[in-house]
C-alpha cells in the first residue's frame, strides 16, 4: 500500500488485491459461461472509478454498469475498453461526444426505459449511421422507471421498423432480494414469462440479466447470462447475510471489504471527571480522561449520527468517540491507549473504517450504528480525501 504523504490528514486505503479476490469468488460462484458486470456508479461507490475499471477489466469483467453519460464518458476518457452500460434513460448522441467513438465500437450499450426513448435513440442511430445495442429495462416490480411488460411486448413487436437499435440484452432490477427472496422470485418470474411470451422477438445472442449482489447468491438460476454485483464487489453486502437462511447458495463467495479510511491524532490533553465534551455538551465524562482530536467530521463524509456510538482504533485500541461529531473534528477516548506521555499518541493512526469485517468499525456495523446503509456511508466520502490504491 503506498504511503499516506506527510500532509494528509485523512486518507482512504482501497485494497486491489481484495478486490480481484472479489471479482475471482463472484466469478467462481457464477461459472465461466455468466458474465460479471460490476456496477461502477458514483465513482464506483466512492472509491474511484477509474483505477477500479482497470483493475476490474485486468480481472475479466464483460461489461461495466454505470447510471449517467457522464460516468461512462469519465472511464471512456481513462482508455477503459470493456462495453459499458448505461442505466439511465439516454436519449441524445453527437458525434462530438466524448462516448461516440465507443459507441461506434458497438460498446457503448444503452437501457431503453419507456416506448418514446426507443425511438429517440433510432433518430440517433440514423443521424450517427450506426446501429447502438440496448437493453429493455423490464420494471418487474422496483416501480422506479422502466418498461411494464405490456409496454415491452408492444417495443419489440415494433423493432423490425428501428433499423439503428440492436437489442443486445434484457433485464431487471430486484428491489428486496436481500430482505425478501420471495417477492425477488416473484419478480424473477415476471421476467420469466415476458422473455417466455417474447419468444424470437429477442435476439438469442441477448443479455439476460437480473441479479445484482445479493440475488447472485441467493440462486443460481437467477444468474442468467450476466451479474451486476455493485456493493458485493467491494466486499460488501452478501458477506454479512444470514446464509443460514434456506435459498441461499451452497457456497457464497468469500467477500473481502476492500476499504480501510484514517487519519492522525492530532491534539491530545488529560481532562477531570465531570468535563462535558463538544458541542451541546452530550457527553459528561465519566472520568479522569486522555482525549484525542482526529481532524475528520461529517464534513469529510463521517456521519454525526455517529457521535458517542463509533469507536476509531489507535494503537490497537477501540477508542470510543465522545460527544458530537464536528465538521472537521471528532474527539475519541485515548485514555485506555496512553502509558505515561499522553505527548506519545500525537500523530498516531486512528482508524476509522476498518477493512476487517469484525472490527468494531467495520462498515456494517457502523452502518447500523447510524441507522444507514454501507451504501450510504461508501457516497458520503468526499472527493477530497487522499484515495491510496494496494496494488
Amino acid at each position: 500500500m503506498e504511503q499516506p504523504a506527510s500532509t494528509d490528514l485523512s486518507w482512504l486505503e482501497i485494497d486491489l488485491c481484495r478486490l480481484d479476490a472479489n471479482a475471482r469468488a463472484i466469478q467462481d460462484a457464477i461459472g465461466p459461461a455468466c458474465g460479471l458486470c460490476p456496477v461502477l456508479k458514483k465513482d464506483a461507490y466512492g472509491l474511484g472509478a477509474v483505477p477500479i475499471a482497470h483493475r476490474l477489466a485486468k480481472a475479466g469483467a464483460a461489461m461495466f454498469a454505470v447510471y449517467t453519460p457522464d460516468e461512462a464518458e469519465r472511464l471512456v476518457a481513462s482508455a477503459v475498453t470493456t462495453p459499458i452500460l448505461i442505466l439511465m434513460p439516454v436519449r441524445k448522441l453527437a458525434r462530438t461526444d466524448g462516448l461516440y467513438r465507443h459507441a461506434v465500437a458497438e460498446k457503448l450499450h444503452l437501457s431503453i426505459h419507456d416506448p418514446g426513448q426507443l425511438d429517440e435513440i433510432n433518430a440517433v442511430g440514423q443521424q450517427l449511421g450506426i446501429k447502438l445495442p440496448c437493453h429493455l429495462y423490464i420494471d418487474t416490480g422496483m416501480s422506479r422507471s422502466g418498461l411494464s411488460t405490456a409496454q415491452a411486448m408492444d417495443l419489440l413487436r415494433s423493432t423490425t421498423a428501428h433499423r439503428y437499435v440492436r437489442i443486445a440484452g434484457a433485464f431487471t432490477h430486484l428491489a428486496s432480494s436481500g430482505s425478501n427472496p420471495a417477492f425477488a422470485a416473484e419478480q424473477i418470474a415476471r421476467f420469466d414469462a415476458l422473455l417466455d411470451d417474447a419468444g424470437d422477438l429477442i435476439p438469442p445472442d441477448a443479455i439476460r440479466h437480473a441479479a445484482n449482489s445479493y440475488a447472485l447468491i441467493r440462486n443460481t438460476d437467477w444468474h442468467r447470462g450476466m451479474v451486476r454485483p455493485g456493493i458485493g464487489i467491494y466486499g460488501y453486502g452478501p458477506d454479512t447475510a444470514d446464509t443460514a437462511q434456506a435459498g441461499w447458495i451452497e457456497q457464497p463467495p468469500a467477500l473481502q471489504p476492500v476499504l480501510r479510511w484514517c487519519s492522525r491524532v492530532i491534539h491530545v490533553q488529560r481532562y477531570t471527571q465531570g468535563t462535558p465534551v463538544s458541542y451541546d455538551s452530550t457527553h459528561t465524562l465519566q472520568r479522569d480522561s486522555v482525549l484525542g482530536v482526529v481532524p475528520v467530521g461529517h464534513g469529510d463524509g463521517y456521519p454525526a449520527a455517529l457521535s458517542n456510538q463509533a469507536t476509531l482504533r489507535v494503537l490497537g485500541y477501540d477508542c470510543r468517540v465522545l460527544g458530537q461529531v464536528s465538521m472537521d473534528q471528532t474527539v475519541i477516548d485515548l485514555t485506555d491507549a496512553v502509558t505515561d506521555d499522553p505527548a506519545s499518541l500525537l500523530d498516531a493512526e486512528a482508524e476509522l473504517y476498518s477493512n476487517d469485517p469484525d472490527a468494531p468499525h467495520a462498515l456494517p456495523r457502523l452502518a447500523d450504528l447510524a441507522n444507514t446503509s454501507v451504501f450510504e456511508l461508501l457516497c458520503r466520502l468526499s472527493p477530497k480525501l487522499s484515495r491510496r490504491y494496494g496494488r
